[in-house]
């Protein structure tokens, strides 16, 4: 079995709790079509919601750049830096847990930034949805296509590096 660990952020935790139901078989989660691939083959390890530098910093032993807008307490950044971040989250990550897979997301403004580590590669990818932190625009949107779209590349990547089949 493969170990997974989720340092998210716009996507709030979400794909390691997704992971972790259907890893351990909750019935809620039977009926996904991903649930064959998932269940049985991976386990999560750790599901984290980090929205904040210094927490970042803190938990994963990871410096990140300057936020490109002031916000609150959370870090916002724009669609290139985002994709440097959820690099940096899942790398700190990968060598904090020793995981086989680990899984990154931010988005600040623009389609957000999502990176996937494997054993053997780096994966990073946008959304499909432009979304802005600062204006409220397209939020829920981005979050829900980042989390299926990771959903999605992971189950490629169980197939085409680790030869999983349902």
């Amino acid at each position: 079995m493969l170990s997974v660990a989720t340092a998210e952020c716009f996507t709030h935790g979400r794909i390691g709790i997704i992971l972790h139901k259907m890893a351990m078989g909750y019935e809620d989660v039977k009926g996904h079509p991903y649930y064959p691939i998932f269940n049985r083959h991976i386990y999560v390890v750790a599901s984290m919601f980090l929205p904040q530098r210094d927490a970042i910093r803190d938990i994963l032993g990871v410096e990140l750049p300057p936020v490109d807008y002031p916000y609150r307490y959370a870090k916002v950044y724009d669609e290139k830096k985002d994709l440097q971040v959820a690099y940096l989250m899942a790398k700190g990550l990968k060598d904090k847990l020793r995981c086989n897979i680990s899984i990154g997301t931010c988005a600040g403004v623009g389609r957000g930034g999502i990176c996937i580590l494997t054993d053997r590669n780096k994966y990073l990818f946008t959304t499909d949805v432009h979304g802005n932190v600062l204006t409220g625009e397209n939020l829920n949107k981005r979050s829900e296509n980042g989390i299926s779209k990771t959903l999605d590349k992971l189950v490629e990547i169980l197939r085409t590096e680790y030869k999983i089949e349902e």
